[in-house]
């Protein structure tokens, strides 16, 4: 055998050493291979080696219920610098990305998380900016299938969005004004527009039945008042103080129709390169955020106390009352069951809208828009 070729699998084998004496074939041994079948024999044999050398090299810990190979973990480049987490403070829904943050949770789970503001998360994330965001399943769906590489992994909670018209007004379904003109907030393609042309679809009527513009969330009621539309499509955290008020009325909600109330409203997920390649990291973020959200539903208490951090921390300038008021409309930590049953439902109902191309991969599409992780063990926490 060639010397430079013994002396190579010397020093491998020196840098190996921590592999077991039964897992390792022998210098010698390899050597003796070589002469005997060659070359490609003796990569197959290190490639063995390395392979084993992976596998027996890591120290199997359990933080916070979660047990994984601590020395993998921390050879994830994600491990090793600061992750991003997109959040503006301006949301009640998504904000147990941030409070996962100021209780601690990141932390907890040995990473080293920045909350940041951006102007698109869908921007960020394709530039590298962030890491992680959460939002409208409704408005991230279309996004995945038209390539952005952003994955879900837990919803945050279910319900958020109405379905509103004026209180006197004689519109009780969307069946007694076919033609009629629906106001969205958010733009068209927004997580409120496409929960708007699904509540339509389950109607048993189309989208194009009705005329749709998008309103400037600043102009409020006057946008049904003035007769621009009939019927308003909105966040509830938008909406929910006209109803108190009695200025208008719910015909549909994700928050309380039973063909909805159930599906998660907002998720949280990462880029999906980031899962790819931090899959440990991956799963402690998801757990965090995940922890966040149950703590908020635990009780009335950890509700104020998460909107007295947003206050301090982003100047959140929502009554208390009111805020608190809404977080209990909602169900905070939403299952993996009830993801999966909202991704099956929201991808058929949007192919039908024409959200999304007919001619789509729906079965890739749903692979790559969705990644479950076992938060069982979180669930344990929070069981009392």
């Amino acid at each position: 055998m060639p010397m430079n070729l013994r002396y190579n699998l010397y020093v491998y084998f020196k840098l190996v050493k921590n592999t077991t004496r039964k897992e390792r074939k022998s210098y010698e041994e390899i050597s003796r291979i070589i002469a005997r079948n060659g070359f490609n024999t003796c990569l197959m044999c290190l490639r063995f080696s390395a392979g084993t050398a992976n596998r027996t090299s890591g120290k199997m810990v359990t933080v916070n219920g979660f047990t994984y190979d601590d020395t993998a973990f921390h050879a994830e480049e994600a491990a090793n610098r600061t992750i991003h987490v997109s959040y503006g403070g301006g949301s009640l829904c998504t904000s147990p990305m941030a409070l996962a943050y100021f209780l601690g949770y990141y932390e907890a789970e040995g990473l080293d998380v920045e909350i940041i503001s951006v102007e698109s998360d869908k921007e960020a994330l394709a530039s590298g900016k962030i890491d992680a965001t959460g939002g409208f399943l409704a408005s991230w769906l279309p996004a995945i299938s038209n390539g952005v590489g952003f994955t879900f992994t837990t919803g945050i909670h279910t319900g958020c969005g109405s379905v509103v018209v004026l209180a006197d007004s004689d519109i009780q379904s969307y069946q007694d004004c076919v033609g009629a003109t629906i106001a969205v907030s958010g733009g068209f393609g927004s997580g409120v527009h496409n929960y708007g042309m699904r509540s339509v679809i389950h109607e048993g009527l189309s989208v194009e039945d009705f005329k749709w513009i998008n309103f400037d969330a600043s102009l409020g009621l006057e946008v049904l008042k003035k007769g621009d539309a009939q019927i308003l499509v909105a966040a509830d955290q938008m909406v929910q103080k006209w109803i108190d008020d009695g200025s208008v009325r719910r015909i549909h909600s994700n928050t309380f129709d039973e063909d909805f109330k159930d599906e998660p409203c907002c998720v949280f997920g990462l880029s999906s390169a980031f899962i790819e390649n931090n899959p440990i990291c991956a799963e402690k973020m998801t757990r965090a955020v995940y922890r966040a959200c149950l703590w908020v539903d635990q009780n009335d208490e950890n509700k104020y106390e998460a909107v007295q951090m947003l206050a301090d921390n982003y100047g959140f300038n929502v009554n208390p009352d009111y805020a608190v008021k809404l977080m209990k409309l909602w169900k905070f930590g939403v299952s993996n069951a009830q993801c999966e049953m909202c991704l099956e439902n929201s991808v058929d109902e949007y192919v039908a809208a024409g959200i999304i191309d007919a001619s789509a991969d729906l079965e890739h599409l749903k692979t790559v828009a969705w990644k479950a992780f076992d938060l069982s063990s979180v669930d344990a926490e929070f069981a009392s």
